[in-house]
């Protein structure tokens, strides 16, 4: 018999706050490129899903590869014991480290403890399924759980961070960080802060790894070219993004009313949704601008192609708000340079690494409504300067969110850290046509 044929297979588990979020599309693309690649893995989420999943790879997902459980059931309260058990000092080290290392915020000491018995089942599941190293998606609750199974069975990991909680004291994150084998970070600005403004042991071990744009924009992008707008049209804007402070819908909103008032002609579409929409449209009423502005809500994402293709230049005015999850890149700014719509947006957190003003679109000072005008106003006046961005905006995000090389070095890091190498199955899937 073959010696390698009575192994199981290694394999990776994945953590997840929840699976699948609207919000986190980057991650459900990362985790098809994965499948393709023929990378072995199941998914662990800590919550159920709170809106309905309408993804066809989502739903997939969710229903062939993903482990729901509630944060106390039979079987948590079940693993916590057998561990009190088993492993008592290991686990009592492990929760005096939780609260010790995490006094600066006091909350989370109380949702780390709350998590331990949810992880702990989930790390007899995952041995069950045969994996040997978990991958904690965000910076808290679910890299936390992979810490427990490290300090509690010797079991190795790595983590996804995304940005949130990593620009405010936390002690604990530093301290699981330092424990982790590696961690990947979605920008260069969350990278170089962890590295440079957390205190770890070893920054050499947080590595850049940017998220890759969609297929479905990637299979776009051949068809999609600049738009060219007639004289007598009316200049066509587009936002996308949570109807949330941090977003800056407000600032563009009295950005439109400043244009109108010097004769700009325009149209604005606002998609998406969220708590602040009944404030903004008071906001487009009080600006005089309600006509102007259409909030059209969450669309499906072949309508928001259909809407990029019809507009002539995407805006967005993110800001940092404390308190407040940070952009970092956001998705959508992405999208629209690959689809060669000329951007405006702020210099504000990692945008700046893809949106050179001047050279890939138009960057403007936070809350700066007259600059984010004039911004706007010379893209429109001058059509061949906003092709001119919009070819090198495409060029650029080719090459930074390259999903198969961002995809390689992933699985490069992989096959250094896990036990036995990357977790592969005998064969990759072709991608979808």
């Amino acid at each position: 018999m073959d010696e390698h044929a009575s192994k199981p297979r290694p394999r990776l588990g994945i953590i997840i706050s929840m699976f699948p979020e609207l919000h986190e599309t980057f991650i459900l693309r990362e985790l098809v490129a994965l499948e393709r690649r023929g990378v072995e893995f199941d998914i662990y989420s800590l919550q159920y899903p709170r809106d309905p999943i309408t993804m066809e790879d989502a739903i997939r997902l969710s229903t062939e590869r993903t482990f729901y459980s509630p944060l106390l059931s039979l079987g948590s309260v079940g693993a916590f014991l057998r561990a009190v058990r088993h492993h008592p000092v290991k686990l009592l080290k492990a929760m005096g480290q939780v609260v010790l290392k995490g006094r600066d915020r006091p909350m989370d000491i109380v949702k780390n403890l709350a998590i331990l018995p949810l992880a702990l089942y989930i790390g007899e599941q995952g041995r069950q399924r045969g994996v040997n190293h978990w991958h904690g998606h965000w910076a808290n609750i679910p890299t936390t759980a992979c810490w427990y199974l490290q300090q509690i069975h010797a079991e190795p990991w790595s983590a996804a961070i995304h940005g949130e909680d990593i620009f405010s004291p936390n002690r604990f994150l530093r301290y699981k960080l330092d424990d982790a084998a590696f961690a990947v970070v979605c920008s260069g600005y969350f990278c170089n802060h962890l590295k440079q403004e957390m205190g770890l042991d070893d920054p050499e071990k947080i590595h850049l790894n940017y998220h890759g744009l969609d297929p479905r924009v990637l299979q776009h992008v051949p068809d999609k070219q600049f738009r060219e707008r007639t004289a007598d049209e009316p200049l066509r804007l587009i936002s996308i993004g949570r109807l949330v402070p941090t977003k800056g819908h407000d600032v563009l909103i009295r950005a439109c009313a400043a244009l109108l008032q010097s004769g700009r002609e325009l149209q604005l579409s606002i998609i998406g949704s969220g708590p602040i929409e009944q404030e903004l449209k008071a906001l487009a009423e009080a600006e005089g601008v309600a006509d102007k502005v259409d909030f059209r809500g969450a669309l499906a994402f072949a309508d928001v192609l259909e809407a990029l293709d019809q507009s002539d230049i995407f805006c967005l005015a993110p800001r940092l708000i404390p308190g407040h999850p940070p952009d970092g890149i956001p998705n959508v700014i992405a999208e629209a340079m690959a689809l060669r719509l000329p951007v405006v947006t702020t210099r504000v957190s990692a945008i700046p690494e893809l949106v050179s003003d001047g050279e890939t679109g138009k960057l403007v000072e936070v809350d700066d409504v007259q600059g984010f005008a004039a911004a706007i106003e010379a893209l429109a006046a001058d059509p061949a300067l906003a092709q001119r961005l919009s070819e090198q905006a495409n060029e650029r995000v080719a090459r930074l969110f390259n999903q198969k090389q961002n995809i390689d070095e992933l699985l490069a890091l992989f096959e250094q850290h896990v036990p036995g190498g990357v977790p592969m199955t005998d064969r990759t899937i072709a991608p979808a046509q």
